[in-house]
This record gives structure tokens, C-alpha cells and sequence, in this order.
């Protein structure tokens, strides 16, 4: 007699992790998952031009809550006013520059894999891309100046520092010599 699956007894559940995250850290994973799904259907072999529209439509073409361009709009429009915040819009900042040069690869590979009937469909796509990239240009371009400055200043020291080490040296050693 073959029991249904509920029936069965369950595994019994060893460890739980739960992680809070931010906004801002979920809209980055998410871009991340996005950016892969994008790598793979453009390295994918065969290629598999399925795929790769449907995931390109998900990027480029996105109607609904307009996708990545609302994510940006969210989260780049604006230098965070929490320099707590400031890797965490860097890292989403950094994240949407590989999506938008990936999808830029996608939409180039899915033109050498179209067929005649198709080249309406690619046009589209290169045009959403290219709003997409001159909508979020400003907002990838744009970077946080206190992230680029040196956090400690540096003077001079190492060569004083080497100057004495080398007088101490060569003094030891002459002494050692005679």
C-alpha cells in the first residue's frame, strides 16, 4: 500500500536562520538575481532565444510598477541623507550598472538569434533598452563624494621612518664591523 505524500512523516527541521534586511539590501539582491538570470540566459548553450526574450522582456520591457527603472527611482534618485546608508546605495548603484551593460549584452545576443518575423519585436526591445539606460544614467553616474575620500590622511611618515631605520642599520652595522 503506497501512502500519499502528506501522510508521510516529515523531516524534522534542524536549524532556522531568519535575516532582516533593509529595503534597500532587498532591492539590492533582487537586482543581483535579476543581473544572473540575465548572465545565464545570455551565456546559456544552446542559446535558447525563449528564454532569453522572456527574461529580457522581464528587464528592459517591465509594465508592471515599471520593474528596475522603479527600484533606481526609489533608491538612486537621491543621495541618502544616512551615511549609514551610503555602501548600501554604492553597492545598488554598482548593481544596476552590470544590469543595464547585461542587458545591453542580452538584447545584442537575442538580435543574432531572431528570426524575420521577430525584427519588429527586437526594435522594441533595443528602444525600451535605451530608455531604460538614459533613465538611469543620472542615477548610476551619480556617486557619493565621502565614499571617494581617503579615510585617514597620510603624511609622510614612511619616509622618515625608513630614513631612521636605515641610519640605525647601517650605525649597528659599523659598530659590529670595527
Amino acid at each position: 500500500m503506497h501512502a500519499f505524500p502528506y501522510i508521510k512523516t516529515r523531516i524534522n527541521v534542524i536549524q532556522k536562520e531568519e535575516f532582516i534586511l533593509t529595503p534597500i539590501e532587498v532591492a539590492i539582491e533582487d537586482m543581483r538575481k535579476k543581473t544572473q538570470e540575465l548572465t545565464a540566459a545570455t551565456s546559456q548553450e544552446p542559446p535558447d532565444a525563449k528564454m532569453l526574450q522572456m527574461v529580457l522582456q522581464g528587464s528592459v520591457g517591465a509594465t508592471v510598477n515599471q520593474g528596475p527603472l522603479e527600484v533606481a527611482q526609489v533608491f538612486l534618485a537621491e543621495i541618502p541623507a544616512d551615511p549609514k546608508l551610503y555602501r548600501h546605495h554604492n553597492k545598488l548603484r554598482l548593481c544596476f550598472k552590470e544590469f543595464i551593460m547585461r542587458c545591453g549584452e542580452a538584447v545584442e545576443k537575442n538580435k543574432r538569434l531572431i528570426t524575420a518575423d521577430q525584427r519588429e519585436y527586437q526594435l522594441e526591445l533595443r528602444k525600451n533598452y535605451g530608455k531604460l539606460k538614459e533613465n538611469l544614467r543620472p542615477m548610476i553616474e551619480r556617486k557619493i563624494p565621502e565614499l571617494y575620500k581617503p579615510v585617514v590622511k597620510v603624511h609622510s611618515t614612511r619616509e622618515s621612518f625608513r630614513n631612521h631605520s636605515f641610519r640605525k642599520y647601517d650605525a649597528q652595522t659599523s659598530s659590529q664591523s670595527t
